[in-house]
């Protein structure tokens, strides 16, 4: 709906803000330290001042996005590059099957070429390497694509992101709507994220976040049946959600 060039939307630093709640963004972490390696290469596209990283891990971290100051308010990144994806959907700087993760936060609704975007993802992925895609209902909805508009319910959205994973080139694909934290993860959590703790604090946006492994040659990876407390979508045989 907003024709103007993303640049401009983008123009001024939004540093310290967070489009999704602190609900969200916990199940996000806590889902990344189970996914995630300890010492991974990480690729955070369409990022901001935080990755949402677990604080315990020594990541190597890449950061891509709209707006340089606020990629340079991002603490834990050791390199930053910014680009339009919607004018060039490629990750050209970066080499082939050098990430072990890729990661994109509640910014997919925006990619008016999200497959593109997503088989550089699967490019630059390690084999054996995960792509996480996590997004809520919440959305600057000028900006928004029109069939992410137009979809009624988290079902629609989760459906059609794992449709941009397939076309992309990743066969083993699951989405997770829950990540349950134990009482100290969430804690310390809070203590790092929160230095005033919400009143009746939990999760009111919805989570959603589609996973997806490049498979290695040798064949499937079990990661999917090694973690705790993830509530997986249930899928007919075609992939769709029930």
């Amino acid at each position: 709906m907003d024709g103007f060039p993303d640049e401009l939307f983008y123009l001024v630093p939004r540093i310290g803000v967070y489009h999704v709640d602190d609900g969200f963004r916990a199940q996000l972490t806590e889902l990344y330290r189970q996914l995630l390696p300890p010492n991974a290469t990480v690729l955070d596209l369409c990022s901001q001042h935080d990755s949402h990283l677990p604080s315990e891990g020594n990541y190597s971290l890449t950061v891509h996005g709209m707006n340089q100051l606020e990629l340079m308010a991002n603490s834990r990144a050791s390199q930053r590059f910014t680009r339009n994806f919607n004018e060039d959907p490629s990750l050209r700087e970066l080499s082939t099957g050098s990430f072990d993760a890729v990661l994109m936060t509640v910014s997919i609704q925006y990619m008016q070429r999200p497959v593109d975007i997503l088989r550089e993802a699967f490019r630059v992925l390690k084999p054996g390497g995960i792509l996480i895609v996590s997004f809520s209902n919440r959305m600057f909805f000028t900006k928004a694509i029109e069939v992410w508009r137009a979809q009624r319910n988290m079902k629609g959205l989760v459906n059609l992101v794992l449709n941009y994973f397939r076309d992309s080139g990743f066969q083993d694909v699951r989405a997770a709507n829950r990540v349950e934290m134990d009482v100290k993860t969430t804690g310390d959590w809070m203590r790092e994220k929160l230095p005033t703790p919400p009143t009746g604090w939990l999760p009111k946006d919805p989570f959603a976040a589609v996973v997806g492994i490049k498979m290695p040659e040798e064949g499937a990876c079990h990661v999917f049946d090694q973690l705790e407390g993830v509530s997986w979508l249930e899928m007919n045989d075609s992939g769709v959600v029930l």
